[in-house]
């Protein structure tokens, strides 16, 4: 115990120890009044160690919220990037898809009118050979060199035939042309997903090949009618005929060909238009789903950077209570 005359001593006069402090009085051994009798010290309170340590956890969950907040930010021009990116390709994309769809619309259009004309000259082609047949049965095969049956079939080729096959040849080969880039614009169509248009059979090209056949018989036939003139070949309706057929074989094969691939090509033109659309409408819902999917992200992205800032401000979250009144 402290001495009554003492008391004053240790707290001096009219003081009293602190709240963060404990006063204690050591005492080891009796004193005199003229020798302090006792100590006193502090120690630092549990609250104040208590204090620092909240102090340096909310450092420490601000500086990870700052964190948040940068990488919000970074997800924010990320996003609106995107979004520039989105509604930039859809441009070009369109574009390609109109671009591809107009030079398939040109070439089979090409390949139509195309087949048309060759049906027409094969159909001219065939009654001629058909004619020439009636020619050479007149001749017989026992015929005089000077017979005026040779001049006619002569010239019926030169004047009716030939221009006929020639023509024909002429328009085999821009089919053939057509059916090319037909073909290569429906590969680069159906690189787009979901798309799937059946390219043009080889057999549609093969009209070039046929007409050509038909162009070396006609060919052969002026060289065999030249020989029956001169007296070199002595069975000519024979011969004239076996010519005919060899003629007349490859355009029947043309006018199949032709018959058959009309209508598919038709059916292609009508395949192209519908497809087209499909792949502009698909390309616009892609653009307006992926604007309104950012739209949504980046909301999201500024409420987390507005709730962030306000906790680095303020040390707390704000609250998103609605308040009815």
């Amino acid at each position: 115990m402290v001495e009554p005359g003492n008391e004053q001593r240790v707290r001096g006069p009219g003081k009293r120890p602190s709240s963060n402090c404990i006063a204690y009085v050591k005492r080891d051994y009796p004193v005199s009044e003229d020798t302090s009798m006792s100590t006193v010290g502090t120690v630092q309170s549990p609250a104040k160690t208590a204090q620092a340590g909240h102090r340096w956890l909310d450092i420490i969950k601000r500086i990870l919220v700052g964190v948040v907040l940068v990488l919000a930010m970074v997800g924010l021009l990320v996003n609106v990037s995107g979004l520039v990116g989105v509604w930039a390709a859809y441009g070009p994309a369109r574009n390609s898809v109109t671009d591809v769809s107009n030079t398939l619309t040109q070439a089979l259009q090409v390949a139509d009118k195309g087949l048309t004309r060759a049906n027409g000259y094969v159909q001219t082609g065939r009654q001629t050979v058909a004619q020439l047949n009636t020619l050479a049965t007149q001749l017989g095969d026992r015929t005089q060199t000077n017979s005026p049956l040779i001049t006619t079939l002569s010239q019926r080729v030169d004047t009716k035939l030939a221009p006929v096959l020639e023509q024909a040849q002429t328009t085999a080969a821009s089919i053939h042309d057509a059916t090319l880039k037909v073909n290569g614009a429906f590969v680069t169509l159906n690189r787009f997903p979901g798309v799937t248009v059946p390219t043009l059979s080889d057999q549609l090209s093969a009209v070039s090949d046929r007409a050509q056949e038909a162009v070396s018989a006609m060919q052969d036939l002026r060289v065999t009618l030249a020989n029956i003139k001169a007296g070199t070949v002595t069975k000519a309706q024979t011969a004239v005929m076996q010519i005919t057929a060899r003629i007349d074989a490859p355009l029947a094969r043309i006018q199949s060909l032709i018959n058959t691939y009309q209508a598919k090509v038709a059916n292609a033109q009508d395949r192209v238009t519908s497809t087209t659309n499909s792949i502009l409408t698909l390309l616009l819902v892609t653009a307006i789903a992926l604007t309104l999917l950012s739209i949504i992200i980046a909301a999201a992205l500024l409420l987390l950077i507005y709730v962030c800032w306000q906790y680095i401000r303020h040390g707390h979250f704000p609250s998103l209570r609605v308040v009815r009144t």
